[in-house]
């Protein structure tokens, strides 16, 4: 069985190829045929055929086809692994340098007369302006 094909086609497939050994004069048990039916399976059943063979499962024909049409649904769900594709190692540093040289400072605005700075804003501390509460020495000391 390909990967593409149908686990229902597949299976009523074996089961004509069966019967028609069984025409022919053929005598295989039913275990034995359901263990043809199992290994002609992809390697993408493998769990399943691992589970039926130690749970020493004893399903006819049809029951073992719902079952497979069940594990296909389970195995289509799943994503198949991605690959991982790495161009080429690059070093932490280098990407950190790329990014300082990017930004600039935030504070500088630029205007007709190069850079001004931007006022700093309240203290949430004193509520003044020009500092930041970390910067306050009364609240430095309180911590």
């Amino acid at each position: 069985m390909v990967e593409v094909t149908l686990v229902r086609e597949h299976v009523l497939n074996m089961i004509s190829l069966l019967n028609e050994l069984k025409i022919l004069g053929a005598v295989i048990d039913k275990e034995s045929q359901i263990e043809m039916v199992l290994l002609t399976l992809p390697d993408s059943f493998q769990q399943f055929c691992l589970n039926y063979n130690m749970n020493k499962m004893d399903l006819s024909f049809a029951k073992l086809l719902n079952e497979l049409q069940v594990e296909k649904s389970i195995i289509k769900q799943q994503a198949p692994p991605e690959a991982l594709m790495v161009d080429k190692p690059s070093s932490s540093t280098s990407k950190m340098k790329a990014e300082k040289k990017k930004k600039k400072n935030p504070r500088k605005v630029l205007g007709a007369n190069g850079g001004v700075d931007k006022p700093k804003g309240k203290c949430y501390y004193c509520k003044q302006p020009s500092h930041y509460k970390k910067q306050y020495p009364d609240y430095i000391a309180k911590i």
